[in-house]
């Protein structure tokens, strides 16, 4: 892959600014939880991710940004039996909880008692919803393409030595500390789940499986957030 200077500006931005602005957005949040508030950072969030995926659609080879890193420990393995086990595996885990939750109430609010710290961040309202859907299918797009499908095949391109694993780990690692939001915990589950999406790419040699995968970890958590009711603690929308 060519690197020119716009991908050096925004793997930048990537790296030290968002990790800065998200942290700012977070305060305004926690300060202010309303429909309002939310509903524009979910404005600003599909703003930026469909902004930065045209730039890189303009400015790089699609191939460069659709062929998957190279994996050497896959060599001679049943790509295909591995690919349908994971897909089975986090099929499963997206679809039990949300059955369960629908099914069980108990078991809803438990689900829900899980996400109160990130309360602040998740849609109340109908309107709020229809506007996190938006978040949760760019996300899913936009994501995969920017950390898998761009910024892996950049770092081993530029960082001397890294190699792939290296820079899938370090792809990984800015994946976490992008979604600071979350805390702590919340940054390390995020960063374990860019190698699960990355070892999607790799086994399906495409980004639609990951982009799939990813659009609907997220669209799951409208399942368990019943609409018009805030999890406890976390203010009503107003």
């Amino acid at each position: 892959m060519e690197i020119a200077l716009p991908h050096h500006l925004f793997v930048l931005f990537l790296v030290l600014i968002f990790p800065l602005w998200d942290r700012h957005e977070t305060r305004l949040l926690k300060a202010d939880p309303s429909e309002r508030r939310r509903i524009r950072s979910y404005q600003k969030t599909v703003g930026w991710l469909w902004a930065a995926t045209v730039l890189l659609l303009l400015t790089t080879p699609h191939a460069a940004l659709l062929t998957p890193p190279e994996v050497s420990w896959l060599a001679g393995r049943s790509r295909l039996m591995l690919l349908v086990g994971l897909c089975v595996g986090f099929g499963a885990g997206i679809v039990l909880p949300a059955l369960i939750a629908l099914r069980d109430s108990a078991a809803r609010a438990g689900q829900r008692r899980h996400l109160s710290h990130i309360a602040f961040f998740l849609p109340v309202s109908r309107a709020e919803r229809r506007w996190f859907a938006a978040v949760c299918v760019s996300a899913g797009i936009c994501e995969e393409l920017i950390f898998r499908g761009f910024l892996i095949r950049y770092l081993e391109a530029v960082v001397p030595g890294l190699g792939w694993s290296g820079a899938i780990l370090a792809a990984a690692l800015v994946f976490g500390i992008d979604h600071g939001y979350q805390g702590w915990k919340g940054m390390l589950q995020t960063g374990f789940l860019a190698l699960v999406f990355t070892l999607l790419f790799v086994l399906a040699g495409n980004l639609w499986v990951p982009m799939i995968a990813h659009a609907l970890l997220d669209l799951r958590l409208l399942l368990i957030l019943e609409p018009d009711v805030p999890i406890t603690g976390a203010p009503a929308a107003s």
